[in-house]
């Protein structure tokens, strides 16, 4: 619904469908924010220089730092080098990225710096909170600018943040979550081989996505969380590492879980599952190592 984004589908209803929702509607969008908005792949370079052009009319490079692959050498880099080069504003939404493997943004890991990261989700911890931060020269644009004042004595989501802030850094947080995220990508991995299914694995390791195959992505997560949901566990295409995590992931319960989950995504997509006792059997006891 917001018009910087969804302007993009004023041109061609398409533009949008290889980030995050397809088929998305313009409605409400005045059509005279026609070509103000204009999409490119991750880690496709040439594909982003054919999106600035010169350059000149680029007020903002607008984009997640990572999320559903790693950034390839040289990719932020290089936007970041452009948008000094012509003097646009690089912002990065961290809304997501943000706290899952450092205290703070995932760029530090990646040593590139924006001029506007945004960060919410983690930050409250489920509060209504969001935080835009920058350089100084880009920030004080809000000066000059306005901004609605009708919440702005409202405390309980910056009283949530600072105490999410403070607990993040106590426990060890982004780090202990990071480490999560692996143990399940490494079970995952496991069960859905021995399950027979065709499920890969990528994004964040505190945030892994899963696919299957060329079945729409839609189907497999509707799948996904019929299996879970029949044997008590709320999921889908996606795993969010928390804190019990670390726990649950080395109850062989949980391990059979996933395997009869991926088995039923695998077979009712059109991936065949081998139902063979042997196979379950394996899998089983190469779990119950791990408790």
């Amino acid at each position: 619904w917001h018009d910087w984004y969804l302007a993009a589908n004023l041109a061609d209803d398409k533009n949008l469908d290889g980030h995050l929702l397809p088929g998305l509607e313009p409605s409400g969008v005045p059509r005279a924010l026609k070509g103000t908005s204009t999409p490119f792949a991750y880690n496709d370079l040439r594909g982003f220089r054919d999106a600035i052009g010169s350059g000149k009319d680029v007020a903002a490079i607008v984009m997640e730092v990572e999320r559903s692959e790693p950034p390839a050498p040289g990719f932020l880099e290089e936007i970041r080098r452009k948008a000094t080069e012509i003097d646009a504003v690089l912002i990065f939404d961290e809304c997501t990225s943000g706290f899952r493997k450092v205290l703070g943004g995932h760029h530090l890991t990646l040593n590139v710096e924006p001029d506007v990261a945004i960060f919410g989700k983690t930050l409250g911890n489920g509060y209504a909170i969001n935080a835009v931060i920058g350089r100084g020269e880009v920030m004080a644009a809000i000066r000059r600018t306005f901004v609605s004042s009708t919440f702005w004595t409202e405390r309980i989501g910056s009283a949530a943040a600072l105490a999410t802030l403070k607990e993040l850094e106590a426990e060890n947080v982004p780090a202990r979550i990071d480490q999560v995220g692996q143990e399940f990508r490494d079970l995952a991995q496991k069960v859905a081989a021995d399950a027979g299914t065709g499920i890969t694995f990528s994004g964040l390791s505190a945030l892994t996505l899963f696919s299957l195959g060329s079945s729409p992505q839609d189907s497999v997560k509707s799948k996904l969380t019929e299996a879970f949901l029949e044997r008590g566990v709320l999921g889908g295409s996606s795993f969010y590492a928390a804190l019990p995590h670390e726990v649950e992931l080395r109850r062989d319960t949980y391990a059979r879980i996933l395997f009869e989950a991926f088995e039923i995504a695998g077979r009712e997509t059109g991936v065949a599952a081998d139902d063979s006792q042997d196979r379950q059997h394996r899998v089983g006891m190469g779990f119950h190592r791990l408790a």
